[in-house]
């Protein structure tokens, strides 16, 4: 009826923590004294209870049932159990031996399932146990509710997620400990990063604190063979690792070992310290999950370059396209390069993870990046060329894919055949991809928007769909020429010229090209600013007017030439703008102001003519050119096509900067297509605020792709319970900044840190910070740190813009300034290239700089060698 724990030799009548704590109390491990309710007595109350059958059919056909017919089984059964009386013998034992040998201590009940605590699943969490019971009704009433907590829904869940079947139980009563300090230890650090120590984490009080979440508790790593302790984290409320706290900490580590070595695992154990100071185990069982991720290696993350294009936290909205649209990128791209689909099928997982949100903003997965590139011929040398494309860290190299020596010669001839066929004819795939997107763009202009129905705006949606994940094949080859050639043709100059400054005469090579997509925009404004300085009365208007009253103004007569023109720039290219991509940014043609005070700017600054300063740098990118062939070969010799290094390396240079114009054209197209579907997305919120479903427009970015085309077709009632956490959630992400880089455990997010951090500008400043060197040259000038474009009309001319990443709508700005230094990017990202362009000494992947540096500080930037000094004021 009633079992001692320090008599249990079995676990098959009392589950595996009844007989763990059994063997450690017979062993004289510090253990609080206890008995166990056998499963024998559980069933006879499943029989009262006219159970029996009814479980045995759902344990049979578990792995059958929908989830629905499963939670209805789940309640009838927990009823039943509850509402069945207990033995009273079992009741009278209970209460003998309350009183009797505990005193009438207040206890816990626990449960002990058979199969509980197993190698392959623990159910840690999942079934129920009670605390602070002080007398018999509460005793009984917590041993059913422990009962029936085996057939709760997420037990039942669980089981049969881990193809297991829990059908006993034993219940463990023991007088509670009164600990003023808990805790969980790990002999082994779960998250495999620390493979050498033991991880700790404690609270004051209960240890039911910290294993229900309730508490932030400190967490600790210990030496496995010293013990030497390190606090990663304080926690909250408790106390401080004094020396005796850290002798106490050490007392449980060293507890943790030898139980580790007893039981020939590594150990899962709740411990507390009780009022008298001395260590007791509550509980201990293997630690199921740590030899696996032990054996998983880490994930690399990354915002390099896709912080550019998505710089803010994306909305649930944008996640649910941008996670599709990154896998079938690589997919497709596959596909078309020749790779097979039973290759592409082995490489499932890395395609479907390409990216993902750490505090809501996203990040590549470089680890999966890595291991798909790997896949290709080559691989190595296309992982080498996609960091220097991006701007991302080399990290370790993952395995590749095991293949045949003639299967791989099959699969290379395969591949190179594919991707030459691909590149013969990229001019026409960019001009596919143009034409596409501008009869989508034709067909979705925002006026037109308004008379669709609902229906039609999804068709829309979907038009916009196919287009992201079926048809950018044809942009994507833009993106790799322009990768490979680039790593290609740094290889092909860092061989010849070893000894020449490789990044200086890089960028030399690639700037001040001609009619780059992304310099028209530009120009245009730049023209609507001469306009300005030739109209006296439109000069005075912006010289001494507020935006917000000179787009008041533009409405008189008067100006009419000049509305008609800025309208004109509008409608061609107020699409372009900082977070262009982004779906929740407006743009200038929904809110011109950040456009007129930019054309304050080049009025008051009188800027210079970007067309001149863009042929200006390529007469110097045409010396240059000349000036390497030289060196490669001999006058003779340097126009033999194909023969001579120079004619190789003059073809080489001409396909790069070839597949940069033509990735441009290809980006453009891209922010019209973005700018078009936010006009979609908001029609339909528009619609759904009209109809009480949504409280502002805009709150249609929070829902998913799937749930906007479901709630068209009326399949969600309760639109507002899936709004308001996820505004709450988007709210604390924007107060957020992950670092640029991050290695987590698989499956593992990135958490802020609870603390708060130095501010870098309460420290010595740093003199010297080192990047990449993104254009050549060196200027020195004052700060301008602006975080946002919109507020880019405090930049004065000559200054140096500091900025912690670039799109193409800060181009309207570069032209202006000196130098730049931006914290993230890589030498292909798009400030990289607009510097180019215009001449801009500019050096990008600067990590903190626009914490390290403040306004108005004179800073050099040495274009050539990739660093920026700071000289103070």
């Amino acid at each position: 009826m009633l079992l001692a724990l320090g008599r249990v030799n079995t676990a098959a009548d009392v589950g595996s923590k009844a007989f763990n704590l059994g063997q450690l109390e017979q062993r004289g491990w510090p253990t609080p004294a206890g008995a166990v309710i056998p499963d024998t007595v559980f069933q006879r109350h499943l029989a009262r209870a006219e159970l029996t059958a009814a479980i045995d059919d759902l344990c049979a056909h578990l792995d059958e049932l929908p989830d629905s017919e499963i939670k209805t089984a789940s309640a009838a059964i927990r009823a039943r159990i509850t509402a069945t009386e207990v033995e009273p013998e079992l009741l009278r034992a209970l209460t003998e031996t309350w009183q009797r040998e505990w005193q009438r201590r207040p206890l816990a009940v626990r449960s002990s399932a058979v199969g509980e605590d197993g190698a392959r699943a623990s159910f840690a969490g999942q079934l129920d146990s009670y605390l602070n019971i002080d007398d018999s009704a509460a005793l009984e009433t917590a041993v059913k509710a422990t009962w029936s907590s085996l057939f709760s829904l997420r037990v039942l869940l669980y089981a049969r997620h881990h193809r297991l079947r829990l059908r006993q139980m034993g219940v463990i009563v023991q007088p509670q400990v009164d600990a003023r300090l808990s805790g969980v230890l790990f002999t082994r650090d779960p998250s495999g990063r620390h493979p050498e120590a033991m991880l700790v984490e404690y609270c004051a009080g209960l240890g039911e604190n910290v294993v229900a979440g309730r508490v932030t508790p400190a967490r600790l790593h210990v030496q496995r063979d010293d013990l030497a302790v390190t606090v990663d984290h304080p926690g909250e409320d408790t106390p401080a690792l004094d020396e005796d706290a850290r002798r106490t900490v050490q007392a449980i580590a060293r507890l943790g070992l030898e139980l580790e070595a007893d039981a020939g695992v590594a150990q899962d154990m709740e411990w507390c310290i009780d009022g008298a100071g001395e260590a007791v185990i509550v509980q201990a069982r293997p630690a199921t999950r740590l030899a696996a991720a032990a054996d998983r290696p880490p994930v690399h993350w990354t915002n390099a370059n896709i912080a550019e294009n998505f710089p803010d936290p994306v909305s649930p909205f944008l996640f649910s396209l941008v996670k599709p649209g990154y896998s079938a990128y690589f997919r497709n791209l596959g596909l078309g390069f020749g790779v097979s689909r039973r290759r592409l099928a082995t490489m499932a997982r890395p395609l479907e993870d390409v990216v993902g949100l750490q505090g809501g903003h996203l990040y590549y997965n470089l680890s999966n990046i890595h291991a798909l590139l790997q896949m290709m011929p080559a691989g190595r040398q296309l992982v080498e060329y996609f960091n220097l494309f991006v701007g991302a860290d080399a990290i370790p190299a993952p395995p590749r894919a095991p293949l045949g020596p003639f299967a791989r010669v099959v699969e290379t001839a395969r591949i190179a055949v594919s991707i030459l066929w691909q590149y013969l004819f990229i001019e026409r795939h960019i001009r596919r991809f143009e034409q596409r997107v501008d009869e989508f763009a034709a067909a979705t202009r925002p006026p037109q928007l308004a008379g669709k129905s609902a229906g039609a705006l999804a068709a829309d949606l979907r038009g916009f769909l196919t287009i992201r994940l079926e048809q950018w094949n044809d942009a994507a080859l833009a993106d790799t020429a322009a990768m490979v050639c680039y790593g290609l043709l740094k290889a092909q100059l860092a061989r010849a010229l070893a000894d020449a400054d490789q990044s200086a005469l890089h960028n030399d090579l690639l700037k001040g090209l001609p009619n780059l997509a992304s310099a028209e925009p530009v120009t245009r404004l730049w023209e609507l600013s001469r306009r300005i300085e030739q109209d006296a009365a439109l000069r005075a208007l912006f010289d001494n007017a507020s935006a917000e009253e000179i787009l008041a103004q533009l409405q008189e007569p008067s100006f009419a030439d000049f509305r008609r023109a800025f309208s004109h720039y509008l409608k061609n290219w107020g699409f372009r703008s900082s977070g262009e991509l982004m779906l929740t940014t407006p743009t200038p043609q929904e809110d011109p102001l950040p456009v007129l005070r930019l054309l304050q700017t080049y009025v008051r600054t009188r800027a210079p003519n970007p067309d001149e300063l863009t042929r200006g740098q390529g007469r110097e990118r045409e010396t240059a050119t000349a000036a390497v062939a030289a060196r490669l070969s001999p006058a003779w010799w340097r126009w033999v096509p194909l023969l001579s290094r120079a004619s190789r390396f003059r073809m080489l240079l001409a396909a790069t900067q070839g597949a940069i114009k033509l990735r441009e054209r290809a980006r453009m197209k891209q922010a019209l297509l973005y700018t078009r579907l936010r006009h979609i997305a908001l029609q339909l919120g528009e619609r759904w605020v009209a109809r009480g479903l949504l409280d502002r427009r805009d709150d249609v970015f929070l829902l998913t792709v799937d749930e906007v085309q479901t709630l068209v077709a009326g399949g969600i009632t309760d639109v507002a319970a899936l709004i308001a956490p996820r505004r709450e959630a988007q709210a604390g992400f924007h107060a957020q900044q992950p670092p640029d880089r991050l290695v987590l455990a698989a499956g593992e997010q990135w958490q802020p840190a609870p603390t708060t951090r130095a501010d870098p500008a309460g420290a010595a400043p740093a003199q010297r910070l080192a990047g990449h060197g993104a254009c050549g040259g060196s200027a020195t000038g004052a700060a301008a740190v602006v975080l946002d474009v919109a507020h880019a009309d405090r930049v004065q001319a000559g200054q140096i813009l500091v900025t912690r990443q670039t799109d193409p709508g800060w181009a309207t700005v570069f032209f202006l300034v000196r130098g730049l230094v931006i914290e993230r990017g890589g030498m292909l990202s798009h400030g990289a290239i607009i510097a180019r362009e215009y001449g801009i000494p500019a050096v990008v992947g600067v990590p903190q700089a626009t914490q390290l540096i403040h306004d108005g500080d004179q800073v050099r930037v040495d274009g050539d060698h990739g660093v920026v000094e700071l000289n103070g004021r």
